[in-house]
Parts: C-alpha cells; sequence; structure tokens
C-alpha cells in the first residue's frame, strides 16, 4: 500500500497528493490548534507563502472534499475567519493509517 493513502472509517483508500499528505500530517501534529496559511505553508512545504498564493487553501479545500461529510460545512479542517485552519479531531474518531 502507498504510504501517501489515508483509508476513510468505511475502509475505502483514499489516495493524496504528497502535498496534500504533508499538510495533513502537520494537522495531525498540531490539533486543536490554530494554524496561518504562512505557518501552514513553511511547516509542510518549506517555504514562504507568496502573495497572492493560494495553494493552501485550494490543497485544504482538496482534503475536505475528500474526507469531510460535507465539505461545504466542515467540521474537521474548520476556517477560523481572519487567523487559519484548525484541524478537530472527533473524540472517538477511529484511527487512520
Amino acid at each position: 500500500m502507498d504510504g501517501r493513502t489515508m483509508v476513510d472509517l468505511d475502509g475505502t483508500d483514499v489516495q493524496l497528493t504528497s502535498m496534500e499528505f504533508d499538510l495533513l500530517c502537520v494537522f495531525a501534529r498540531h490539533p486543536r490548534q490554530i494554524l496561518s496559511r504562512d505557518q501552514l505553508c513553511r511547516l509542510a512545504h518549506n517555504r514562504d507563502l507568496e502573495p497572492g498564493d493560494r495553494s493552501i487553501d485550494i490543497r485544504i479545500t482538496r482534503l475536505r472534499k475528500k474526507f469531510e461529510s460535507e465539505p461545504d460545512a466542515p467540521t474537521v479542517l474548520v476556517t477560523v475567519r481572519g487567523e487559519g485552519y484548525v484541524y478537530e479531531p472527533a473524540q472517538d474518531e477511529t484511527r487512520r493509517r
């Protein structure tokens, strides 16, 4: 199995790009902590965010579509307006591999 595969709660493999995987790893290491787009870019991709760069937002949108039950009303990767994003894992969430 590819090391950059997530398994959803019904056991289905969900393929992730390397950048999506890296971003998800950052969130997993910082649960319930608000991370700015700049922090996410530095931690996940080891680079500064360029002015006008929306790559983090695009990756978060793609991740939401892959594992949020309602991507338009996210409960796991939550936007904190004016600050960034926060990963809110469920208390009883099944471990993903």
